[in-house]
């Protein structure tokens, strides 16, 4: 069974990963070729390569937490099973580590040498940052006793939010920052990425909703618990309106005003949204006993 620790580990876990992927991605992309759109966006999205592995690394926190006690957590790292969980453990604490020393290397004045190896740590940190986001909603996709979750739409989902939510961590961070003029002009070119990265989200989520009504009896049930049962506030309100509606709405407000402190709102509730979304899908979701196929409560 999964507890609230377990919800807070993936979202922090998505939003940091998604917040580096975008910044190391702009980074990467800089390298190679100028544009006034990198070159606004990065003023913005640099913010990712720091926020990203400290995110993560308190996700690590809550993963722990769950685990209940030390020994476990450290027996995870320490005698390795080639479990999905043994290797979401590593990839987590080595993503944090390339991270911090890509950081590091980036900020030493250095020759060919330094710069080849910042480079070289942003792409392997950048490459496990997607695994970071990925990996979630792998591991909850393969049970096939949690119906709901076990399907291929679940990393899809998870990877479409932890982008959202990582680019609402990248323009919060900018709305703090925004007394710079680089900042300030750096927020509007996010906008489109945005309000692009919130429709992808709202595409998948309708897509996971619907193929799950039509999959059979105990994802119909977990449908029903979400859109009508108990977890249909965390759902309409937290999900929908919040995660989606409202950031969407602020984009396209936003497009044509550049107000930062609308944008700021949207991210916000973008955040709010990505939070709920991992606890209404777990609040929702249904395990089967595996001796006569009832329904059993997924939630701790």
């Amino acid at each position: 069974m999964v507890s609230s620790y377990i919800a807070w580990y993936l979202f922090l876990a998505g939003a940091g990963g998604g917040a580096y992927a975008i910044g190391a991605t702009v980074d990467l992309l800089l390298r190679f070729r100028s544009g006034s759109w990198l070159s606004r966006a990065s003023a913005i999205t640099d913010a990712g390569l720091l926020a990203g592995p400290v995110l993560v690394a308190i996700s690590a926190v809550f993963l722990m937490l769950d685990l209940g006690s030390p020994q476990l957590a450290f027996q995870v790292f320490l005698a390795p099973t080639g479990s999905l969980l043994s290797a979401g453990a590593w990839s987590i604490a080595l993503f944090c580590l390339t991270a911090v020393a890509a950081l590091f290397a980036g900020a030493v004045d250095g020759g060919k040498v330094i710069r080849t190896a910042e480079a070289a740590l942003s792409v392997i940190s950048a490459l496990l940052s997607a695994f970071v986001i990925v990996y979630a909603g792998i591991f909850l996709s393969l049970y096939p006793t949690v119906p709901f979750l076990n399907t291929p739409l679940i990393p899809v989902l998870f990877v479409a939010s932890a982008l959202a939510t990582g680019a609402a961590v990248l323009i919060t961070i900018g709305f703090v920052r925004s007394a710079r003029d680089d900042v300030s002009d750096g927020l509007g070119s996010l906008v489109k990425l945005d309000a692009a990265l919130v429709a992808v989200e709202a595409i998948v989520l309708a897509l996971f909703i619907g193929c799950a009504w039509e999959a059979g009896d105990a994802q119909i049930r977990s449908v029903f618990e979400l859109v009508s049962g108990s977890c249909s506030l965390f759902f309409w309100f937290g999900v929908v309106l919040a995660g989606l509606v409202v950031p969407l709405s602020v984009d396209i407000i936003v497009a044509g005003t550049s107000s930062t402190p609308m944008l700021a709102m949207g991210a916000a509730c973008t955040l709010v949204g990505g939070l709920c979304l991992r606890f209404a899908l777990l609040f929702a979701a249904q395990r089967l006993c595996l001796v006569d196929m009832s329904a059993l409560v997924y939630w701790m």
